[in-house]
């Protein structure tokens, strides 16, 4: 009596997502929950820092004056802690999240030797990663957006005397925070393919979620060419929260001055507000309006997102081509 040997059949495509499901829904219930469990906390806490923000008057008043100050710094002494605390984690947190989800995604599978298993499995190697890499990278970056249209309202209050261009504001909207996200992923991803090691790709992703958002805001000023503007306050970004790059400041007779020159004539921040409202001083600025703030958003999505292309298709250039 012959043996018979089974062929594997090959999967469709909604047979290679289900089975990619299938193989990494803890990971993603893991990063569902973490995620789940910041928005709760954002929205509890989110409506008392609203609340105190409007109790305080601060916001839409004109920051050249002490009255609009006085307000502003209340606030920023009752709430000022838990936003800039809550604003930080959420700006990390999402590269981190991004590590933790790619580094296992390959590495864990030549770490627990299952790999050539799953390339038997009538998928092949090259279906079989893009399929965990769409599923997992899918989910990631669609629950991050969620999150963070929850984290934008909820530090919303510091945009009210300032520009939405400030880093903890611009990182937190969702094209910013799921392109970064992104790129981590797929950094680490690639790093678990060619390292083989889920810790080591990991702790690369969660490097790399610092040295993005360095090089993020290294870049951002610079997507669009800035404007120049002449202006006779010193807080032109509560009034139209613009975001201002190089600024300088003459004198009547035209002088180039410095800041701290201005502030010793007028003698503090109101006395330098006068001189620059009523003495004939002027600030000069480059700066970006404010009205260009999704088109930076989207132009940080854009690359970032680029970026995780390349690096998810060199790790499945790599899975097909080099590993073993």
């Amino acid at each position: 009596m012959s043996a018979v040997t089974a062929v594997p059949v090959a999967l469709s495509r909604s047979g290679v997502l289900r089975a990619a499901w299938l193989r990494h829904r803890s990971s993603v219930r893991t990063l569902l929950g973490v995620l789940a469990a910041l928005v709760l906390v954002l929205a509890v806490t989110g409506y008392f820092v609203h609340a105190g923000f409007h109790r305080s008057g601060a916001g839409g008043c004109d920051m050249a004056t002490r009255a609009c100050n006085e307000r502003w710094k209340g606030f920023l002494r009752e709430y000022g802690t838990e936003l800039m605390v809550g604003g930080n984690i959420v700006y990390l947190l999402g590269g981190v999240l991004g590590a933790f989800a790619g580094g296992p995604l390959l590495a864990r599978e030549f770490e627990h030797g299952t790999v050539r298993f799953a390339w038997t499995q009538g998928a092949g190697r090259t279906r079989w990663t893009v399929g965990g890499l769409a599923v997992v990278g899918g989910v990631l970056a669609a629950a991050t957006a969620g999150a963070a249209v929850v984290a934008h309202w909820w530090i919303a209050p510091l945009n009210a005397q300032g520009s939405r261009f400030a880093p903890l504001l611009f990182a937190s909207a969702p094209p910013a925070l799921a392109g970064r996200v992104l790129l981590v992923f797929g950094l680490t991803v690639l790093a678990g393919a060619v390292l083989r090691r889920t810790v080591v790709a990991v702790g690369i992703g969660v490097a790399a979620s610092v040295v993005t958002v360095l090089v993020a805001e290294s870049l951002r000023f610079h997507y669009r060419t800035p404007l120049q503007d002449t202006v006779h306050t010193l807080a032109q970004s509560s009034v139209d929260h613009r975001w201002t790059g190089a600024s300088w400041i003459t004198d009547p007779a035209g002088n180039r001055i410095g800041g701290g020159e201005l502030y010793d004539l007028g003698r503090d921040f109101y006395g330098a507000q006068k001189l620059v409202s009523e003495g004939g001083y002027t600030v000069h600025e480059t700066y970006q309006p404010d009205d260009r703030y999704w088109s930076f958003q989207f132009v940080e999505f854009g690359w970032t997102a680029a970026v995780a292309v390349v690096l998810c298709a060199a790790a499945v250039w790599w899975v097909r081509r080099r590993a073993v």
